[in-house]
């Protein structure tokens, strides 16, 4: 023989074993079903399951035996039936029919391993118009619809105990896995307020439940008929859930109870509000932003001061903070995405008094001295976060014997509102505050100082100390001791506490008896 005859009867000996091998292995062996196995059909989450008749049975032998193998399946989306066949109380197999994503009859069934085969149209028909399926879509037939409608606009949600729906198809049922929980219908202030429910069946009972998205606490929970209360307090998606209750009668089949899930994406104008439309110089704006769309994008300016940084109070709520710096009649302006507004605010002037005592401060000649103003050109407003908590408090448990508007001839700018004391004997100087230790050392006008920085660019500067008693970095608390005051020679030592705001000083009073930023 020659070469080219035996490459020839290779390739037709080769050409062969391939049909062969077709025929033999392109049909993966299914087990064998017996009287002694069960076969249910059911839906993917099992919720709804029949056991198949003797006559249901051999139909899915049928569509078994003729099932082929297929390599590419990716098109096959939408699940129609779900099938188990159990052997004394174990799963034997577990395929699920699907159907062709483009509406057309063609049928696949799928394992759990991922085999995948073609059937034929025929015998899946035959399968899905037998008895037993006629009873199951009766049965989901009667289940009834909910329908949600704002203005006009409907969204209804066929249910069956968890919210699959059917639709019909050439006169057979197929079964969509598609659950209410996707479905997403948008409010807004002129339509949430008109919501309405209803359904084909009357049920018993509604009871209605609106989360906010990624809260605990429900914003509205009550009946269907009291959805008029719904009253969002922000934009943002919302969870709504509602659970009807039905009794079975002879003319209702469907007994039981269904939990809808939809999502509500409220979109309502963001409000902006100040805590007061006048205020002393040398005390501290609120400004709350609730239901901004980008929270991450709201500025505040402040002509009349300076303006801090936005923080989140709570779901939807944001608020940051403007220090009173000169007096007279300025507007607060908010940006951001989805919040823009102005407000008129007045700013009341609070003249200081100056006494003809001296400034009582002097710093040690031979220790290493840094003027005030070199030190606050060199601050940063560090975190944007809010370290303190509550009111502030007095460095001792004692009234001060100067107020913030009263200053000491010759006491630097830059200290003015300084809340002054005199102390006759030994004194520890606690922290007004939790904060972190900002600054340790000599100022040549302050004496011995250690500045807290409680976030936000709110500090507190504790002037006149004899002896520091924190390091710089070192994280303090209210009521901290931050250092001590010593008395020498009989005679008075006075020290003093500043509170400043991004460089506006500001009345330690206040903050005393305000919790800023608190709930």
């Amino acid at each position: 023989m020659t070469q080219s005859g035996k490459l020839i009867s290779v390739a037709v000996v080769l050409s062969l074993l391939a049909i062969l091998s077709g025929l033999l292995f392109g049909q993966e062996k299914i087990p064998q079903m017996g009287e002694w196995m069960d076969v249910w059909v059911s839906r993917a989450d099992r919720s709804l399951l029949h056991c198949l008749t003797e006559t249901e049975k051999s139909l899915f032998m049928d569509i078994l035996a003729k099932q082929k193998k297929r390599e590419d399946t990716g098109q096959y989306e939408d699940l129609v039936l779900c099938f188990e066949v159990m052997f004394n109380g174990r799963e034997i197999m577990r395929p699920a029919l699907y159907r062709l994503s483009d509406g057309t009859n063609d049928f696949v069934l799928k394992y759990p391993d991922g085999r995948c085969y073609g059937l034929g149209t025929r015998e899946v028909l035959q399968f899905l118009t037998s008895d037993l399926m006629d009873e199951l879509f009766e049965y989901i037939e009667s289940a009834p619809t909910m329908t949600v409608t704002e203005s006009g606009q409907s969204l209804t949600l066929h249910c069956v105990e968890n919210g699959w729906y059917y639709q019909k198809i050439d006169n057979s049922f197929f079964m969509d896995g598609v659950l209410v929980k996707d479905e997403l219908t948008e409010l807004t202030p002129q339509n949430y307020r008109r919501m309405d429910i209803s359904f084909s069946t009357i049920p018993q009972s509604v009871q209605v439940k609106i989360t906010l998205a990624g809260a605990s606490e429900p914003i509205f929970e009550g009946r269907a008929g009291q959805l008029y209360r719904f009253n969002p307090p922000v934009s943002g998606l919302y969870k709504m859930q509602v659970t009807a209750y039905w009794t079975e009668t002879d003319q209702h089949q469907y007994g039981g109870y269904c939990v809808y899930e939809l999502d509500l994406q409220i979109k309502k104008a963001p409000r902006i509000r100040l805590s007061a439309w006048q205020v002393f110089q040398g005390n501290l704006l609120e400004v709350t932003v609730m239901g901004p769309q980008e929270p991450d994008k709201l500025s505040a300016r402040f002509d009349g001061g300076r303006a801090g940084p936005f923080i989140r109070r709570d779901e939807g709520i944001y608020s940051c903070l403007l220090a009173a710096q000169y007096p007279g009649i300025y507007s607060v302006s908010v940006s951001g995405a989805g919040a823009e507004a102005e407000q008129p605010i007045r700013v009341v002037a609070a003249p200081i008094q100056t006494v003809e005592d001296p400034f009582p401060l002097q710093t040690e000649e031979t220790a290493p001295q840094l003027s005030l103003e070199g030190v606050r050109d060199q601050l940063v407003t560090g975190s944007a976060g809010k370290y303190w908590s509550g009111t502030f408090r007095y460095p001792v448990q004692r009234d001060p014997d100067m107020g913030s508007r009263q200053r000491f001839e010759g006491q630097p700018e830059r200290m003015d509102r300084t809340v002054w004391w005199m102390a006759e004997h030994q004194e520890t100087i606690f922290a007004a505050n939790s904060g972190q230790v900002f600054f340790v050392g000599q100022l040549d006008q302050g004496g011995l100082t250690v500045a807290v920085y409680h976030g936000m660019g709110l500090y507190t500067w504790y002037y006149g100390l004899s002896e520091a008693l924190v390091d710089e970095g070192e994280i303090v608390y209210a009521e901290t001791p931050l250092g001590l005051v010593l008395v020498r020679e009989q005679e008075p030592a006075w020290f003093g506490v500043q509170a400043v705001f991004r460089g506006v000083p500001l009345e330690l009073s206040y903050l005393c008896d305000k919790a800023l930023l608190e709930g």
